[in-house]
C-alpha cells in the first residue's frame, strides 16, 4: 500500500508529522457496501396492531489496522441509511415522551498513537461512535428497523499524551493526561467531558523478581445540564503503593494498599478512605493466563478474575470484576477488552449474523449519569475449525446506583454456529437471551423487568470473489412486566454485500 494513499489515516492521529512512522507499517484493510431488505411482521414491536412493514438499508463499512515502529492505528466504522426512518409510520412517542427515529446511524472505533520523541513522549487519541437504548428496560433500542423511538446516538472522542521515561537507572515514570467529550443525540442522557490524569512510578522489568511501584489518579466529570436535572461534577482522585513477587516464570503474587478521596452525590455515609488488593498470576506458557485476587474498597469487597485461553482453534475468555465506574464508561465500552475485530455487522461476541443491521454497541447502563458499582462476569469462547466456527458468549452486570440506590442487572447469552456446506455456500444459525431487570431508584419510565429470546438461520452464497447474499429468518419473543412491552416478531431479511 502506498504511503500517499493513508495520507487520511496519518492525518487522524497526527502521524502527518511524522509520516515515516506510519507509511513502514504492515497495514490490515477491509472495505465494503451492504444493501438489505427486510421484511417485518411487527414493526412497531407491540402484542396488538401489528403492522407489517417492509424496510431497506444500505451500510458501507471500512476497517483498517497499522502497526509501525513508532505510530499504530485501529479504525472499523460504518454509515447505515434506513428507510423506514422516513417513513409515515407511528407507533407512538418514546421513552421520555421523544419520537427520535433515526435515517442515518452512524457506528465508528477509532485508536491511535503517535510517538513523536523518541523513549519520551507519545500522542494518543480515540473516538467511539455508537447506538444505545434511551432506556434500557423498554423495547426497541437494539438495532433501528423498528419505530419505538428507544434509540440514542452516542458520540465520544478522546486526546492526551503519554510521558514515559526510565528514571534513577532502575524506574520507569509515566505520566498520562487524557481529556474527553461526550455527546448524545437524546438529551436526556447528559452530555459530558472529563479531564484525566494519571501517575506512575515503578521497577517493573523483565527480569526483576521483586517490584514495587507509586501510583496515583485523578479523574474530573464535568455534566452539562439535561432533561434529567442540572449541571453537576463528579471527582475520583487516588493514590497507592504496589508490589509483585515473582517465584518463578509462572508463579507472581502482587498486592497494593491506598487511599482515595471522592465527591458525588451518593446515599452511603462515606465514598473515600482506604482500600486495599491481593492476588495471585499464574502464567505457565504463552497459551494460558490466569489472575485472581481481592480486596476492599469503600463500597465493599472488589473481587476479580480473569482466564485467558488460546491453542490453535479454542479460544477462551473469562473476566469478573466488581468496580466503581460511570454509566459513559459502559455505554462506550466493548464487551470484552479485545472487542477490536474486522466486521462493523455488529458485536460478534453476542450472536451477529451476516445481514444483520447495525445493533447496539457498548454495554447497557442506568439511564442517569452518576457513579453506579458494578459487578461483571463476561465469558466468550470460540472455536474455529477448517469448516465449522461456534462462538458462546455470556455476561451478567449487576450494577447499583450511588445516588439512591437504585439497582439493575443486565444479562446477555448467545450461541452461534457458522458451517460452510460447499466452496460457495455457508449455513449459520443463532440462538440468543437476555434479561433486563431493574428495581429502586430510577431505572426508567417503563417496565423493570424483561426477557428476550431471538432464534435465527441463514445462508449465504459467494457470488464471485468479492461478493456475497445472504437470505436469513429471524423470531423474536419478548416478555416484560409492562404490557406494552410485550412483543413477537418475525423478520426476513435479503442482503447483499460487495468487498471492494
Amino acid at each position: 500500500m502506498k504511503c500517499p494513499a493513508i495520507l487520511l489515516t496519518c492525518e487522524l492521529i497526527g502521524a502527518a508529522l511524522l509520516p515515516g512512522a506510519v507509511c513502514g507499517a504492515e497495514w490490515q484493510r477491509e472495505a465494503g457496501v451492504s444493501m438489505s431488505a427486510y421484511i417485518s411482521d411487527n414493526v412497531c414491536l407491540r402484542d396488538s396492531d401489528k403492522d407489517v412493514r417492509g424496510a431497506a438499508t444500505i451500510t458501507p463499512d471500512v476497517y483498517l489496522r497499522g502497526e509501525g515502529a513508532r505510530a499504530s492505528l485501529y479504525l472499523a466504522g460504518a454509515v447505515e441509511y434506513n428507510s423506514l426512518a422516513d417513513s409515515n409510520l407511528d407507533c407512538g412517542r418514546g421513552p421520555a415522551g421523544r419520537g427520535n427515529r433515526q435515517a442515518v446511524v452512524p457506528r465508528l472505533r477509532y485508536r491511535g498513537d503517535l510517538e513523536v520523541i523518541d523513549n519520551w513522549l507519545t500522542l494518543e487519541s480515540d473516538a467511539f461512535v455508537g447506538r444505545n437504548p434511551i432506556d434500557p428496560f423498554a423495547a426497541g433500542g437494539r438495532d433501528n428497523l423498528n419505530a419505538r423511538d428507544n434509540t440514542n446516538i452516542t458520540y465520544h472522542y478522546g486526546v492526551g499524551a503519554l510521558l514515559e521515561r526510565p528514571v534513577f537507572d532502575a524506574a520507569d515514570l509515566r505520566l498520562r493526561y487524557r481529556y474527553s467529550e461526550q455527546y448524545n443525540e437524546v438529551n436526556v442522557l447528559g452530555d459530558s467531558s472529563e479531564d484525566r490524569v494519571e501517575f506512575d512510578l515503578g521497577t517493573e522489568r523483565s527480569g526483576n523478581r521483586f517490584t514495587t511501584g507509586v501510583a496515583g489518579r485523578y479523574s474530573n466529570v464535568q455534566y452539562e445540564a439535561s432533561d434529567q436535572g442540572p449541571a453537576f461534577d463528579n471527582t475520583l482522585s487516588s493514590a497507592e503503593i504496589r508490589a509483585a513477587l515473582q517465584f518463578n516464570p509462572a508463579w507472581q503474587i502482587n498486592g497494593l494498599v491506598g487511599e482515595e478521596w471522592n465527591e458525588f452525590t451518593s446515599a452511603r455515609d462515606d465514598v473515600d478512605g482506604g482500600y486495599w488488593d491481593a492476588g495471585v498470576r499464574w502464567t505457565p506458557n504463552d497459551r494460558i493466563e490466569v489472575s485472581i485476587g481481592t480486596g476492599e474498597r469503600f463500597f465493599g469487597t472488589t473481587p476479580r478474575a480473569l482466564v485467558r485461553y488460546h491453542h490453535k482453534r479454542r479460544e477462551l475468555v473469562v473476566s469478573y470484576e466488581r468496580t466503581l465506574t460511570f454509566p459513559r464508561n459502559l455505554r462506550t465500552a466493548g464487551n470484552f477488552d479485545d472487542p477490536l475485530v474486522p466486521g462493523i455487522g455488529g458485536d460478534p461476541n453476542f450472536g451477529q449474523l451476516p445481514g444483520d443491521p447495525l445493533v447496539v454497541d457498548g454495554q447497557p447502563t442506568f439511564l442517569g449519569n452518576t457513579p453506579v458499582i458494578n459487578e461483571r462476569l463476561a465469558v466468550r469462547y470460540r472455536f474455529t475449525g477448517r469448516r465449522t466456527t461456534i462462538t458462546f458468549a455470556a455476561a451478567n452486570s449487576e450494577q447499583e446506583r450511588t445516588e439512591d440506590g437504585g439497582e439493575a442487572e443486565f444479562s446477555d447469552m448467545s450461541l452461534t454456529f457458522s458451517r460452510s456446506l460447499s466452496a460457495t455456500l455457508t449455513g449459520n444459525a443463532r440462538l440468543s437471551w437476555s434479561e433486563r431487570e431493574g428495581q429502586g431508584g430510577n431505572v426508567g419510565p417503563f417496565g423493570q423487568r424483561s426477557q428476550t429470546w431471538r432464534a435465527g438461520v441463514g445462508f449465504t452464497r459467494q457470488l464471485g470473489n468479492d461478493t456475497t447474499v445472504t437470505l436469513g429468518y429471524q423470531h423474536t419473543r419478548q416478555e416484560s412486566d409492562f404490557v406494552l412491552n410485550r412483543y413477537s416478531e418475525n423478520r426476513v431479511t435479503l442482503s447483499i454485500r460487495h468487498q471492494f
